[in-house]
């Protein structure tokens, strides 16, 4: 059940797609989650060309260091390379695009199986769409998404079952192109070979037709049998957009030397990735 939570999380953020295409760009974006009286903030820096996009994991002082965790790709977005600092040691592992989510897909197809697992497809509903505010210069479309999933496994002789419920508020500029990179990972993210993943967000991105700006998204997650429901809200905004000069860009995209993951370090990074909210880029 927590692996289909972090498939059901990848839909609510995106935040690279904004970004315009052939131009060297670097936006901040804000991220706000909410679980019951905590609230987390972080910020990730987004660096984008025609060809090459780069995601900086920072803190709340929103500073790149060499020890900062990143994700990057120099060729379109064909290939990836993930850098992190676990254990006071920097490294960084490289992978292709569509073997990482084939990867993920196989994941979740095999818990669902070992657990005996009982799901029916998401179901995607658009709540209505009207025009909205302008945001960072962009003039946006404001749709409501609903998403509902249900799922149940035996367990001894106990029945699990819980019910998935997601309202999505977005803000998308449907004048402006969306990325090429982007436009990979979406086709990607649709062909993990894991059925309900893939008609999960081939539903979910047949809804609006243009990039994020702003989303606002709450999540309802129901015991059925214990009739108790946990909700987590999170709130995602880019916050400040510049250009960036070719000279500044190529320091930033600046490829080391990777080894290739395995499939365990790839299953590890995307649950971490899943989690937080960062895999829709």
């Amino acid at each position: 059940m927590k692996n289909y939570r972090y498939v059901l999380l990848a839909s609510i953020i995106t935040v690279l797609n904004a970004l315009p295409v052939n131009a060297g760009t670097r936006a901040i974006v804000e991220v706000e989650v909410i679980k019951g009286d905590s609230a987390e903030k972080s910020y990730e820096i987004i660096t984008v060309d025609d060809t090459r996009g780069r995601i900086d994991l920072v803190g709340e002082d929103r500073k790149i260091t060499g020890e900062t965790s990143y994700i990057m790709t120099v060729d379109g977005g064909e290939n990836w390379v993930m850098g992190d600092k676990p254990k006071d040691r920097f490294y960084c592992s490289e992978v292709k695009t569509d073997e990482f989510f084939m990867s993920l897909g196989d994941q979740v197809t095999n818990a669902v199986e070992f657990f005996n697992v009982k799901a029916e497809s998401p179901t995607v509903k658009l709540v209505f769409e009207e025009p909205g505010p302008d945001i960072m210069g962009f003039k946006t479309t404001h749709v409501r998404l609903e998403t509902n999933a249900t799922a149940y496994a035996w367990f001894l002789f106990f029945k699990f079952e819980y019910s998935i419920k997601i309202v999505d508020d977005l803000w998308y500029a449907a004048d402006v192109e969306i990325h090429p990179i982007r436009r990979k990972w979406l086709n990607a993210l649709t062909q993990s070979g894991n059925k309900l993943i893939d008609q999960a967000f081939t539903d979910y991105t047949s809804k609006f037709s243009g990039p994020i700006i702003k989303s606002e998204s709450v999540m309802d997650i129901t015991n059925v049998r214990k009739k108790t429901t946990k909700t987590e809200k999170q709130r995602t905004i880019i916050t400040d957009i510049k250009e960036m000069k070719q000279d500044e860009l190529d320091k930033i995209f600046v490829m080391p030397e990777c080894e290739k993951m395995d499939d365990d370090e790839i299953q590890e990074k995307g649950k971490a990735l899943f989690s937080a909210g960062k895999i829709m880029l």
